[in-house]
């Protein structure tokens, strides 16, 4: 359930964003941009849509791969807890086994004690 409702909320973000994109283009479309490169120490002419593009998927494709990172961090880190758990699960069963056979092996000395008690007397 917890799953589904991230899921919904996601697509929600990703669909009020990308329409946000649309409509700063739609209103935006004849409009150009004039720039300065520190690099080849000229000043450049463009569209503001090409700008405002190439910066929506710089940005939506780092913040991809951002996510994609904290959730491999994340399921690594799940998996390592749950190793140790069953490894602890694990330990847990093979002591109860010890104990079962130490309380069958006890009772059989008990037995054994009781037997040679009652041929004594």
């Amino acid at each position: 359930m917890k799953k589904n409702i991230e899921k919904i909320i996601y697509i929600l973000v990703n669909l009020i964003v990308i329409s946000g994109f649309a409509a700063f283009i739609y209103f935006n479309f004849d409009r150009t941009v004039e720039f300065f490169c520190f690099v080849m120490q000229k000043t450049y002419v463009t569209k503001l849509i090409l700008l405002s593009f190439m910066f929506f998927i710089c940005a939506y494709i780092s913040g991809f791969c951002l996510c994609m990172l904290f959730k491999s961090k994340s399921d690594e880190l799940c998996s390592a807890y749950q190793k140790r758990h069953e490894n602890i699960s694990v330990e847990k069963d093979e002591n109860n086994a010890k104990i079962a056979a130490l309380e069958a092996k006890i009772q059989t000395l008990e037995a054994a004690l009781n037997s040679a008690l009652k041929n004594k007397q």
